[in-house]
């Protein structure tokens, strides 16, 4: 029976006549004083408490701070504020003051009061109060199982329109996702050691069998690993993987499948299958999708589904049971997307081109955000796809009004074929486009060339002085001898061909603001470039003018105090001057002496490395372009040590991508 609230307002204010001599109103421990009463509300007994706050009544105020009314199925309190206004509150009676519980600092008026309690609510053990504790707390507890029972049911509608999972589920796991073994008993000198194959379940032979090594069954065909049955020990294998299902007209849910394969003493596994989470994803009117997230838990009224995401101790520690990645069973595909907005979702292709684990839910979004995403499957530009599905950035953007592919990639037609061939991320395909854009000859061979060499940046500056052909073939060259170059610590000068193009950039640059001839080939192509470019740093090692001061002071005023960090003995230094680069320049015998300019120009920025027991003395020049670590140099261009390794990837993580940082470098 559910108390009326507007009934028992009439009998909320009852007025206490006490006279001042009682002692109630001189004991110090007591801070509330209590009546009762037992009154019929819509035709139910009810018993009322009255609660006075011992102050007031001192005072003269003979009306309650509290009201509690209490059934035999529900209690309810009726609060008076200090603007003598009143609420109602559904709070327990311990839970009514500011301190718990609040029955240790009320005092009945009279024994009575007191047995009128247990009268009322029929508790032949406990009195007074805490008769009236346990009865709120059965109530309680009844209000929470009807709360989650209403929950539950929501639930339980809104799983009824799931179909039963595949009957084939644990069959396809057993072949396609979960691992599997050749285990053998282990006999010196044996050529051919006969096993038992996990997969097909069948005693197979196997030549030189070796434990841990790969083979394959030549009864089922599968890749086994092969385990000596003296050495497995326990073996346990787990895998996810999705089942897409229709649930209505603009929607499916991906159901979470988790399995466990467990090796104990049998060759053959234990098998635990069980679903594990469901997401309904439903295409939203405005566009996008909507994701509603279910998992499977425990001690559930009516089902064991909770509404949300799985709960994980840490957000930064992998927890398998909350993972929702996983491999995707295709063999209802496309037949249960028919009349979705996913009907032509090319799931299965993608699928099959990336047996791996793949997380759905983002996979799906993107074949609604993008109209050419199943285009580009379908045409097999498999990477650009996922990163459409799985990257914030992209280096560059698709012109997805256009039909055909190499207008929809900003490229030529005849480029198709080999790109297909290449099956490019965006970040190769933003440089080709520039190739392109460029009509370039031989873009497809340099292309092949800087991803052979792993050759990232400053290809275009120096494709404005000469050919591709050119490029390629000097820079081959002059890597063939200068590979082997040590700098006076022993390093190699050139660790890698990123290295040394970066090192032909900056001497063409150098070339360029001397004023040299730049359509001379004794000056394109010097026959030893690290003499060259040695020299033609040396050559401008002098003080820069007055504007490159102003704007050099400018440039490391805008980012001051922003890349400031200090770790293991070593903080990083902002240069004063111009000439403090020179300086650090011709102490380290590097030519960071020229790159004054491009920090006036706010092309770069350089900094200093320097250890705290001696910041006076040069130790390291690192360079920095767009928030990225371009080049970190010491005495006579040492690469950096493992220490200062350690160092630069702390600064990187803590200060470089830090959001302040947004808009410096």
């Amino acid at each position: 029976m559910k108390l009326d609230r507007r009934k028992c307002r009439k009998y909320a204010d009852q007025e206490l006549k006490i006279p001042k001599s009682n002692g109630l109103l001189y004991a110090e421990q007591i801070a509330y004083i209590i009546r009762t009463a037992v009154r019929v509300i819509d035709h139910h007994r009810v018993l009322i408490l009255y609660v006075y706050p011992q102050e007031d009544v001192t005072e003269g105020d003979f009306r309650p701070k509290f009201t509690v009314f209490q059934g035999r199925d529900d209690f309810v309190t009726l609060a008076r504020k200090e603007d003598g206004t009143a609420a109602w509150r559904v709070s327990a009676f311990n839970d009514l003051g500011a301190g718990w519980p609040f029955r240790r600092e009320c005092a009945f008026f009279s024994p009575k009061d007191e047995e009128r309690i247990q009268r009322s609510l029929r508790d032949k053990e406990k009195k007074g109060l805490h008769s009236l504790e346990w009865a709120q707390s059965r109530i309680q507890q009844q209000r929470r199982m009807e709360r989650q029972r209403r929950k539950e049911q929501e639930i339980l509608v809104r799983m009824e329109a799931l179909q039963p999972l595949p009957q084939d589920i644990g069959e396809w796991l057993h072949y396609n996702v979960m691992p599997a073994y050749f285990f053998y008993d282990y006999k010196k000198g044996r050529k051919m050691v006969k096993g038992m194959c996990s997969s097909c379940g069948k005693e197979v032979e196997i030549a030189g069998a070796r434990h841990n090594r790969k083979a394959v069954c030549p009864g089922c065909g599968r890749e086994v690993t092969m385990k000596a049955r003296g050495r497995r020990g326990y073996l346990r294998d787990r895998k996810t993987c999705q089942v897409l299902q229709k649930t209505g007209s603009d929607e499916v849910v991906i159901r979470i499948v988790k399995c466990y394969y467990i090796y104990k003493t049998d060759d053959l596994p234990e098998k635990i299958i069980c679903e594990n989470a469901r997401l309904f994803v439903k295409k939203q009117e405005a566009g996008g999708i909507r994701c509603e997230t279910y998992y499977e838990s425990y001690g559930g009224l009516l089902t064991n589904w909770r509404h949300g995401v799985r709960p994980v101790f840490c957000h930064w520690q992998y927890n398998f049971e909350a993972d929702q990645c996983g491999h995707v069973y295709c063999s209802n595909l496309p037949k249960e997307l028919e009349g979705t907005p996913w009907q032509y979702c090319p799931v299965k292709a993608y699928y099959g081109h990336y047996p791996e684990e793949m997380e759905m839910e983002p996979f799906l979004s993107a074949y609604l955000e993008h109209p050419k995403f199943e285009h580009l499957i379908k045409t097999g530009f498999f990477r650009l796809a996922t990163g459409l599905a799985y990257s914030r950035y992209q280096s560059c953007e698709l012109d997805e009004t256009q039909d055909r592919t190499h207008r929809l990639l900003g490229v030529m037609a005849e480029d198709v074929p080999f790109l297909r061939h290449l099956d490019p991320d965006f970040a190769v395909l933003g440089t080709f486009r520039e190739y392109c854009r460029l009509n370039l000859k031989d873009r497809q061979k340099l292309l092949l060339w800087q991803m052979g060499n792993k050759v990232e940046r400053d290809v275009l500056k120096i494709l404005a002085h000469i050919t591709p052909h050119r490029l390629m073939r000097y820079m081959d060259s002059q890597y063939s001898f200068l590979s082997l170059r040590k700098t006076k610590s022993g390093a190699q000068r050139y660790p890698s061909m990123q290295a040394l193009v970066s090192e032909y950039r900056d001497y063409l640059e150098m070339c360029v603001k001397q004023k040299y001839d730049m359509r001379n080939s004794f000056v394109l192509y010097p026959k030893d470039l690290q003499k060259s470019h040695d020299k033609v740093a040396h050559r401008i090692r002098m003080k820069a003018d007055a504007k490159v001061r102003r704007d050099f002071k400018k440039a490391y005023h805008d980012i001051a105090g922003q890349m400031d960090f200090e770790m293991d003995g070593m903080k990083i230094l902002y240069p004063a001057t111009p000439d403090e680069i020179i300086s650090e320049g011709n102490t380290l015998h590097h030519c960071v002496g020229g790159y004054v300019d491009r920090v006036a120009r706010k092309e770069c920025v350089i900094l200093f490395l320097r250890q705290c027991a001696d910041e006076s003395k040069s130790f390291y020049t690192i360079e920095v372009r767009e928030r990225e670590v371009v080049q970190v140099r010491g005495m006579k261009n040492d690469p950096p040590t493992p220490k200062v390794k350690k160092f630069m990837e702390q600064w990187k993580k803590r200060v470089l991508a830090a959001p302040a940082m947004q808009q410096a470098a």
